[in-house]
């Protein structure tokens, strides 16, 4: 394994990471403080949001999404310098566009996940008292993370951006290439099944980070983007100027 490799993804990764975390836990924090629920989206393909069953399982695939798009990223900027610029450049425009729409126009998903079973009587404000382990770790997502921030879903673009990756790179062996698809796409699907997400927000999520993709490819984005990522690595004496 070259550690120099591995050094050069330390900047990026950090600054997509720094940039979600801002713009998911920030816009929550803006929410709670000044108490702006949002708008509830369950009308868009009502009936298809109202088949979706309840799945807690799901919810083990659903937690290990932050070290799974970590090191996703870490092992497709290992392998390729300018894939890992262009999925940097994705997922920071990505944040940016749902940061601002975050803020501006705010979701909501609270009646959702009442219809998960895990209330009494339905009513958000009385979580059932008899809940089981796995069904305490759903809880435990849901206190943690408020129901906001739905529209457009950011753990279906950070999974799409880690498939994007793949997608890049045509001689990424098999097993790992197939590792990454399956957990983006149960992921993704776990959005759903744990009545995090209405489908809107998985196609939004979807289409808008395909469009940010298309963008980034075609008018070049990631050179520029690149070149200041690796000024930063050879201040910080991560890459060496010569590379």
């Amino acid at each position: 394994m070259d550690k120099t490799r591995i050094k050069k993804t330390i900047i990026p990764l950090t600054i997509v990471m720094l940039f979600l975390l801002v713009t998911y836990f920030g816009n929550q924090l803006y929410a709670e403080t000044f108490g702006n629920p949002g708008v509830d989206y369950s009308y868009i393909f009502k009936d298809f949001n109202e088949s979706v069953p309840f799945v807690s399982w799901h919810i083990y695939p659903y937690i290990i999404a932050y070290p799974f798009w970590f090191f996703s990223f870490l092992y497709i900027g290992y392998r390729s310098e300018k894939n890992m610029y262009i999925i940097s450049t994705v997922a920071v425009v990505a944040f940016i566009i749902c940061g601002i729409w975050y803020f501006f126009w705010q979701s909501d998903v609270e009646a959702w996940r009442t219809t998960s079973g895990l209330f009494i009587d339905g009513n958000y404000l009385t979580p059932r008292t008899d809940l089981n382990f796995t069904e305490s770790i759903v809880m435990w997502i849901y206190q943690s993370a408020g129901p906001r921030n739905a529209l457009p879903s950011m753990h279906t673009i950070s999974s799409w951006v880690a498939i994007l990756g793949v997608r890049l790179d045509k001689n990424m062996p098999k097993l790992p290439k197939s590792i990454i698809y399956v957990i983006a796409i149960i992921i993704i699907i776990a959005t759903q099944t744990l009545k995090q997400h209405y489908i809107i927000d998985l196609i939004v999520g979807v289409f808008l980070t395909e469009a940010i993709f298309w963008v980034v490819i075609k008018l070049k984005w990631y050179k520029y983007i690149g070149k200041i990522l690796k000024k930063i690595n050879v201040k910080f004496n991560l890459k060496q100027k010569e590379d």
